[in-house]
This record gives structure tokens, C-alpha cells and sequence, in this order.
């Protein structure tokens, strides 16, 4: 069987996930190594005039300039109450769409658009799947850099292995938003929507990367091609993870 490559099953789900997308359209722009397909893909799409009219929130600073390079006119909440569609992608995603987002630490400014978007497309490739979200990723935790010993404490108090991120200069890494990110390892997730309230409740947290109901339709690149799973669906991704082996 042909090999394939984690980037080319991400282009494959991306390129799918631009069906969603008329012109006329406000859009939320993620942030990641998939989503930046996404964004070239249409990029020529308003360059040769099959789209028209669109406009973005960008999620992080990094899909700001990417948008602003390729032709993507940028807007902001001041601009739109809500966007069209949101498209972005994840970490993890378990059975019932669960996600832990967060790894290129833009995970409050894409919770917020998430959750000011009508319709929330969520493009993986099959090696993020897992039963349960935790089994192979640590939940991001932005914190305000003043509370982050406190906020660490607190998560060792619910059983997590807690460490402060650093970026690739070796000192600690900062968010968009000025905050430092704790990776906290629980384990799989039984209840990650108990989880999320009692980590929102926390003055010190600003925000965190469990994302519970904010995926609309997921779609997976996989060496089986393009499986799209829509919410409430109740999917069993067992073969679509044992899929991976062949990558």
C-alpha cells in the first residue's frame, strides 16, 4: 500500500472543508499546520474569482499575517457580531467531537471565535483521534503570568503533571495575549466537560484548551480518503485510527 504523509492527509481535509464556504462570507481563521492549507487554498480562490466578498478573524497573530499576505481581508468583532463559518483544527478529538486545542497556543483567541460562529468545521488528519481526548495530549492551560505558580499548584491538586511551555529560545513562551501556557497531563479525559468548569472558575486561568460542543462537522483525512462526521453522529473512529499505521 502507498505511504502516506500526515501533510498530505491534512491538505486532503482541508481542501474539503472549503466546500462550507460561500461567497459573501465572514470567516473565522484558525490557527496551525493544517489550517495554513486552508488559507492558501483560498487565497486563490478570491484571486481567481471563485469566491468573492470573504472576510476573516484570525485567530492568532501568525494567521493574521499569513491572511494579510495571501489577499484575505481582515476584520474584527468591532466589524461582525458572528461569523458565517469557522474553520480550524486540533489536537485531539475523541468519539463525541470533544477536541483539546491549544498546541500553537492560540486557544483563547480561537475558543472565542468558535463560539461566536454559526457553523464550526474542524479539519484533522486520523493520527488525531483517540478514544477519549488526554490520551495523547496534555490540556493547554493559559494563565496570567502572575497566578501561574498558584494555577500550577491548584493543577497538581486534580492529579495533572503540569509544565510551564517554553518556546524554541529556551525561555518561557508567551501567548498573543502577553499570558504564559501551562500543559497540564490528566490522563483521558472521562468528563471533560466537568473538567472545563472547574478550570473556568479559576480567576488565575484565562482560558483553557478543552473545547466541549464546539465542533459542527469533522473531517478527517485519512489513507481511506475523507470521512466527514457531523455533530451528533456519535462516530466510531476505530478504523480511521488504525488507518494511521499506514502513514
Amino acid at each position: 500500500m502507498e505511504k502516506f504523509n500526515a501533510e498530505m492527509l491534512k491538505r486532503l481535509a482541508a481542501l474539503a472543508s472549503l466546500k462550507y464556504v460561500k461567497s459573501g462570507q465572514s470567516i473565522g481563521l484558525g490557527t496551525g499546520s493544517t489550517v495554513k492549507y486552508v488559507l492558501e487554498e483560498l487565497g486563490e480562490r478570491l484571486k481567481s474569482g471563485t469566491l468573492s466578498g470573504i472576510r476573516g478573524i484570525a485567530t492568532s497573530g501568525k494567521t493574521e499575517e499569513i491572511a494579510r499576505e495571501i489577499g484575505i481581508p481582515l476584520v474584527s468583532f468591532d466589524d461582525v457580531s458572528s461569523l458565517d463559518v469557522y474553520i480550524d483544527g486540533a489536537d485531539e478529538v475523541d468519539d463525541n467531537l470533544d477536541m483539546i486545542k491549544g498546541g500553537g497556543a492560540a486557544l483563547i483567541r480561537e475558543k472565542v471565535v468558535a463560539q461566536n460562529s454559526k457553523f464550526r468545521v474542524i479539519v484533522v488528519d486520523s493520527s488525531k483521534l483517540s478514544q477519549k481526548i488526554g490520551e495523547r495530549w496534555p490540556v493547554p492551560i493559559e494563565v496570567f503570568p502572575m497566578a501561574a505558580g498558584a494555577e500550577m499548584e491548584f493543577l497538581k491538586t486534580l492529579d495533572a503533571v503540569v509544565q510551564l511551555r517554553t518556546g524554541s529560545d529556551g525561555g518561557v513562551l508567551l501567548t498573543d495575549n502577553g499570558n504564559y501556557i501551562l500543559d497540564a497531563n490528566f490522563g483521558e479525559l472521562g468528563d471533560p466537560k466537568r473538567l472545563s468548569v472547574v478550570l473556568d472558575a479559576r480567576a488565575g486561568i484565562a482560558g483553557h484548551g478543552i473545547f466541549h460542543g464546539l465542533a459542527d462537522v469533522l473531517i478527517v483525512g485519512s489513507v481511506v480518503g475523507v470521512t466527514e462526521i457531523k455533530k451528533g453522529e456519535k462516530p466510531k473512529f476505530e478504523s480511521l485510527r488504525n488507518a494511521t499505521r499506514f502513514m
